[in-house]
């Protein structure tokens, strides 16, 4: 694939990158209660020390108490990866990376719209935000009512000790829909809508509502890019 500044780049293997940017998506407080009945506790905290926070998206929002976001000056985009389930069925490998180009094309408008600068290397004032779809199971059998599920996750890094600083997770199921289209198109609308509806700045915008200090040799533009997108928001 080539990136945004037309450099030609290889793509690391799906389930190294979900590791990279998943360590930790397990989380305390979901398992079911005593005996295996009734429902499951709100989980509140990941293994990898992120606790969730209230957000009016439809996803789920986790930020390390101590993230500083608002500190750093700076995105870089990192790979878009999917990561299936054993038993799924696959994407056609043309449309898979039409989708992981698609989003990260769409993390990088996003971030342009909302002033959030983005740069190309790696440093201390630069966070790296990566999106993608783990457990991605889509059925093999066109008849089935559920032709799939997926999760997309998107997370915000620091670029150089890669430690999480805040991960965002939005669940989609695909039901089967009578109106005549195939299953591959049923499933490219539902992956196409997934990456229309991404949203780096709600989660941005969260994560910069208590300011925070800019860190050693950074100016702490982000806070200034997440009050701004606040505030246009709220117009």
């Amino acid at each position: 694939m080539r990136d945004r500044f037309g450099r030609t780049v290889a793509r690391v293997g799906a389930s190294t990158i979900a590791v990279l940017f998943c360590l930790g998506c397990g989380t305390t407080g979901g398992a079911p209660k005593a005996g295996g009945a009734g429902e499951s506790q709100p989980v509140t905290k990941t293994v990898d020390g992120l606790v969730r926070v209230e957000t009016d998206s439809p996803g789920i929002l986790f930020l390390r108490p101590d993230h500083g976001i608002g500190g750093y000056d700076a995105i870089a985009i990192a790979p878009s990866f999917v990561n299936y389930r054993r038993r799924s069925a696959r994407l056609d490998p043309a449309d898979e990376e039409v989708y992981l180009v698609s989003l990260e094309q769409a993390i990088l408008d996003a971030a342009e719209e909302a002033n959030v600068p983005v740069v190309d290397e790696v440093g201390d004032c630069v966070i790296k935000v990566g999106a993608g779809f783990v457990n991605v199971e889509l059925a093999r059998s066109s008849k089935a009512d559920v032709l799939g599920q997926m999760t997309l996750v998107i997370e915000y890094r620091d670029s150089m000790s890669d430690q999480s600083l805040l991960r965002y997770a939005a669940q989609e199921q695909i039901e089967r829909e009578a109106d005549g289209t195939s299953r591959q198109e049923q499933i490219a609308r539902s992956f196409d809508r997934m990456i229309e509806d991404i949203d780096i700045i709600t989660a941005l915008r969260k994560a910069t509502a208590v300011p925070s200090e800019p860190r050693p040799g950074c100016e702490g533009k982000l806070i200034h890019a997440g009050q701004s997108a606040g505030s246009e928001s709220s117009e």
